[in-house]
């Protein structure tokens, strides 16, 4: 990716935010949290889909289709498991809740603890956010 192409993305995500706050009635920074989970985001910087070219109204109706698309069935136990490990993650982080979700958004350690669930809730807190610190730091350095 390009300089150019790096500088650009984080003005398309400014008036993406600005246009979701409008569209949703929402605050601006429920609009950031709505595009930092979307699944879209991850693609953001990735240069084959090239998101950056098209207009913030275009942007808007992809990311609504992928949230539509994602919205997959989770079980309440998972999403319960899901919810305790982020909630522990962020407690010994000392992150916020919401930054420990975009942790978990960006990295896909979210989609970890949900896929590999049977597994992890047999184990202890201490080695899932172990595993968790490896999925999110191995994201970091890519």
């Amino acid at each position: 990716m390009s300089a150019y192409e790096e500088q650009i993305v984080p003005i398309k995500i400014s008036r993406l935010a600005e246009y979701v706050s409008q569209r949703k009635r929402v605050s601006l920074e429920y609009a950031l949290a709505y595009i930092y989970m979307n699944p879209l985001y991850k693609q953001m910087y990735d240069e084959g889909p090239k998101w950056w070219y098209l207009s913030t109204e275009a942007l808007y109706e992809e990311f609504e289709n992928a949230r539509r698309v994602e919205s997959r069935v989770i079980m309440r136990e998972e999403f319960e498991f899901a919810v305790y490990c982020l909630e522990k993650y962020a407690f010994e982080k000392g992150i916020s809740g919401l930054q420990a979700l975009a942790l978990f958004k960006r990295s896909g350690a979210d989609d970890y603890l949900i896929d590999h669930y049977d597994l992890l809730h047999t184990q202890g807190t201490g080695y899932v956010i172990d595993e968790l610190d490896r999925i999110i730091n191995r994201r970091k350095r890519k």
